[in-house]
């Protein structure tokens, strides 16, 4: 034996043209946009209203973190080479720059700055030995933009 079971609602008979629609079973179809009913209690605060306070921008914080990817002597170039990024910080216009010291001795090379998907790059920073005398030679890379700045920490590079 086959039983069909059918299930028919209160709408779909409507839109048959076979009843007419139950009091109160259109009411929200009704009423007007944001209105959310009765409060339980109509002392209390509209639910519609919005907070009208001034938005806060935060300044951006000049102490960002600088990190060194690679360094060292490079007897190809007989150079000193240095890369870094600037953690947290994606932005244009910044310069990336290499400081040796070593007594009184120092030595600097400047590159830009290059945005990257989540970090700032500092792309090959590099001293040439000519430029320097054989021995330790502390570094640091230090990044500055309009905004922003920060330093790596020192890093020890021996010249030979």
């Amino acid at each position: 034996m086959t039983a069909l079971v059918g299930c028919t609602s209160a709408s779909d008979d409507v839109a048959a043209g076979t009843s007419a629609p139950r009091s109160g079973t259109d009411a929200a179809a009704t009423t007007a946009p944001g209105t959310y009913g009765v409060p339980v209690d109509p002392a209390l605060p509209d639910p519609t209203d919005v907070a009208t306070d001034a938005p806060v921008t935060t300044p951006p914080s000049d102490a960002v973190r600088v990190v060194v990817t690679y360094s060292g002597w490079t007897d190809t170039s007989a150079a000193v080479e240095f890369g870094a990024y600037v953690a947290g910080v994606v932005e244009a216009g910044g310069t990336c720059t290499l400081t040796l010291t070593a007594g009184s001795s120092s030595a600097s090379a400047t590159v830009e700055a290059q945005p990257d998907a989540s970090s700032t790059s500092c792309p090959m920073m590099s001293i040439a030995g000519t430029e320097l005398s054989s021995g330790t030679w502390q570094a640091a890379v230090e990044y500055e933009s309009s905004g922003t700045s920060g330093q790596s920490k020192p890093v020890s590079v021996t010249v030979p």
